[in-house]
């Protein structure tokens, strides 16, 4: 916990140190962040230990959720301001949503679950391998759309590419059972993992 804490403290205050915030801006970001830390804080006083497993996945659907938010804020961001971005910046982008809402869905699945809310057996609905299937293809559609498209097209296709993964992350996680779920968060741990370094591209932070 202190080495994950620290590696966390010290990537904000990089951050801090070379984005060159102005005062309003760092003010706001400290108020949030102290916000954040003391909501997760006393969340975390209320957990006993054989909870830790759904606490850790509820603690990733926000992961997810931040990745998502930050891919449509850059994509807006440059899309107002008319930017010809490279595809390798669109490729973070739309990587950084994909990945960012299956990791979402798939932990809010996962945290359900693991706490009683949704039913331990695994959901077995028909045809759930060619579903599976389709759902990957059209996010793999969206994602060219993306790259090739108008900046109207590709901000549909973006919205695919959050809805559809999405969905998908939920439904697999849900044709699972609740005594995998564990193996399942730390898949989706490391899901999240990738969202961040997509980011890092993203934002051109070479620490994420």
């Amino acid at each position: 916990n202190v080495i994950g804490l620290s590696g966390i403290s010290f990537g904000m205050l990089g951050t801090f140190a070379t984005a060159g915030f102005d005062i309003l801006t760092a003010v706001q970001a400290a108020t949030l962040l102290g916000a954040g830390g003391f909501a997760g804080y006393k969340i975390a006083q209320k957990v006993g230990p054989t909870e830790l497993p759904q606490t850790v996945a509820a603690f990733h659907s926000l992961v997810g959720l931040a990745a998502c938010a930050t891919a449509a804020g850059d994509f807006a961001h440059h899309a107002a301001a008319g930017d010809t971005l490279d595809t390798f910046h669109n490729v973070a982008i739309y990587g950084g949503m994909v990945i960012g809402s299956i990791t979402a869905t798939g932990s809010v699945i996962a945290f359900g679950k693991l706490n009683g809310n949704l039913g331990s057996a695994p959901l077995a609905l028909p045809m759930r391998d060619p579903l599976n299937v389709g759902m990957g293809a059209m996010t793999l559609a969206a994602g060219a759309g993306f790259l090739t498209g108008s900046p109207a097209t590709a901000a549909a296709c973006l919205a695919v590419g959050a809805v559809v993964p999405g969905a998908l992350g939920a439904h697999m996680t849900a044709s699972i059972g609740g005594a995998d779920m564990p193996v399942v968060i730390t898949l989706l741990n490391s899901y999240s993992g990738w969202a961040l370094c997509s980011e890092g591209f993203m934002m051109d932070k070479p620490l994420l």
